[in-house]
């Protein structure tokens, strides 16, 4: 998930806070099972286990939602466009060496972003500490019990650079007046039942894969900074930093709906995923003609029934 514009989720207690609310509170049914995420200044990288495409829709939309609110009141706005337009991407993964490499980005992007040198000293909200304290098992997880934020309870800034007191302050204060709270419960392993992999063995070997993935996504980023003689910004700095909603987004890239690191498995997901937009074309085209008895393919999102009557006004 991207916004269109600035860097409004900064690494402060106050939007952790929130932020934190908000994944609870959407994920209080269970829409989909959470594995790992990192949040960045300006998106988000998730991976979850889907099991019901619309609850999946369900999940982001109300994600988004509610974060918009969340910073309407933050900034004492009557209305802001913070998503960009289709911006969510929802990208199928089938093989587990993907996985790892995909699970090791996700991680890695902090050191990337020349945020901080390694995943440890990102202050943003992630799920590292969560999948490292995790067992080897399927079923681990890891829940924490989070205050229940509501919108109308968030009051705007005093300043949307706060001082470390100042964001202290907020941040306690806000929690101190939920009345409610959810559990965000993390299973930083359920993926791996999608591949019918349940040794414990196997899981810890294929874990300890993924951090030495991230460590060599780290040590590239390094070598990057060393030669062009940059320096990362700093946990201080991203603990002490402005929401700005003023920062201009690199160009969009290619969207990807299906990826794969595995050449063979990539073309047959693509040839999977052609023909499934090829039989979504064909349902629409029948739904247009009045025919509603077609039966669209696993995972569509149906459309709205096009009206099936003209009206005139005479």
């Amino acid at each position: 998930m991207r916004t269109s514009r600035g860097l409004p989720f900064v690494c402060t207690k106050t939007l952790k806070t929130i932020m934190a609310s908000v994944m609870a509170r959407v994920q209080r049914d269970e829409k989909v099972t959470l594995c790992h995420f990192v949040w960045m200044g300006n998106h988000a990288h998730i991976i979850i286990v889907v099991n019901d495409t619309a609850q999946c829709v369900r999940f982001y939309g109300e994600l988004q939602k509610q974060l918009t609110d969340a910073m309407k009141r933050l900034l004492g706005f009557k209305h802001l466009n913070l998503w960009k337009k289709n911006g969510t991407s929802v990208v199928r993964y089938c093989d587990v060496d993907t996985i790892v490499e995909r699970i090791a980005y996700l991680y890695a992007n902090p050191a990337n972003a020349n945020l901080v040198d390694c995943i440890e000293r990102y202050p943003g909200l992630s799920s590292w500490k969560a999948f490292r304290e995790a067992l080897s098992s399927v079923l681990a997880e890891h829940s924490s019990g989070i205050p229940w934020i509501r919108a109308p309870f968030i009051s705007k800034l005093s300043s949307r650079s706060l001082t470390e007191a100042q964001d202290r302050a907020c941040s306690t204060k806000l929690a101190n007046k939920a009345k409610v709270r959810h559990a965000l419960t993390l299973r930083p392993n359920a993926w791996f039942s999608v591949f019918g992999i349940e040794e414990e063995q196997e899981i810890e070997e294929v874990n300890t894969r993924i951090v030495e993935r991230l460590r060599e996504f780290e040590s590239e980023a390094r070598v990057k900074r060393a030669l062009k003689g940059w320096k990362v910004k700093g946990t201080r700095r991203l603990q002490e930093e402005a929401i700005s909603l003023e920062h201009a987004p690199k160009e969009d890239s290619v969207r990807i709906y299906v990826y794969s690191i595995v050449k063979e498995i990539r073309i047959q997901m693509l040839e999977e995923y052609t023909e499934f937009c090829r039989a979504c074309s064909h349902c629409y085209d029948r739904w247009k003609q009045g025919d509603f008895t077609v039966d669209w393919p696993p995972g569509a999102l149906l459309p709205c029934v096009p009206p099936t009557a003209n009206y005139f006004h005479c």
